[in-house]
């Protein structure tokens, strides 16, 4: 082999090897990594007492006890333990029957035309919260006609970045101003799935949401090492003619 040929394997095998190692750094950076959480089924039902009141007539001066009778409000729902880890701004969730593949989208669903928008609301739901874990329970009725017994996928995605806020006007009083906001920001791919039993109080199997990252960049730095060697081995083979 020539020593111009010898130089410009060089140059192309450099120039691969950057270009390689440079875009499994780019996938791990522009793409950020799942949620790492785990599921419980929880219980949060309570009673509400009766309630008695009296009142006195004005006219009779006679005394009027009314009562409100009690009741009981069910509320039994799936709670997600999230682990902040990767420094997540909000939270979007996706369940489904484990025996289906079609999924529901709460608050979030990407592929309608709304997509990270939320319209005509008073606050952006499943804000990461400032700690090591954010605890999400979501709403019971999703789940209230799932008999004893069946079983639940869910599956956690990732926002990084804010909601810009835009006054919706109401053409009559809402007990409140409302917004809509839009998201402006990046969002992770979807987390592995986990699969909670209902009325089973046990939590899910964590799994890792950072295995595919790191597997991403344990691959790029194998890949610089072994062309680096090559590389050399080349170089110290065109000094010894």
């Amino acid at each position: 082999m020539s020593k111009l040929a010898t130089l410009m394997l060089i140059a192309v095998l450099a120039a691969s090897s950057l270009i390689m190692v440079s875009s499994a750094f780019a996938q791990s950076i522009t793409k950020p990594s799942v949620p790492e959480f785990t599921l419980k089924y929880v219980d949060y039902s309570f009673d509400v007492p009766p309630e008695t009141t009296s009142t006195t007539d004005p006219y009779t001066n006679e005394k009027i006890t009314t009562t409100i009778p009690g009741y009981h409000v069910e509320n039994k729902t799936i709670e997600v333990t999230i682990n902040n880890n990767i420094a997540a701004s909000y939270y979007n969730f996706r369940y489904k029957g484990s025996y289906t593949d079609e999924w529901s989208y709460h608050p979030f669903r990407p592929s309608d035309s709304l997509g990270y928008m939320l319209p005509d609301a008073f606050r952006v739901p499943y804000k990461a919260s400032t700690s090591d874990y954010t605890v999400a329970a979501l709403p019971s009725h999703f789940f209230k006609d799932i008999p004893e017994g069946g079983e639940v996928d869910v599956e956690v995605q990732a926002l990084f970045g804010d909601f810009r806020a835009v006054p919706y006007v109401h053409t009559f009083p809402v007990g409140g101003p409302t917004y809509d906001f839009y998201f402006e920001g990046t969002t992770s791919d979807w987390s592995k799935t986990q699969t909670i039993t209902i009325s089973d109080s046990q939590t899910s199997t964590p799994l890792s949401g950072l295995q595919a990252e790191h597997e991403i960049i344990v691959g790029a730095a194998i890949l610089a090492v072994v062309i680096g060697a090559g590389l050399g081995l080349l170089i110290y083979l065109i000094k010894r003619k």
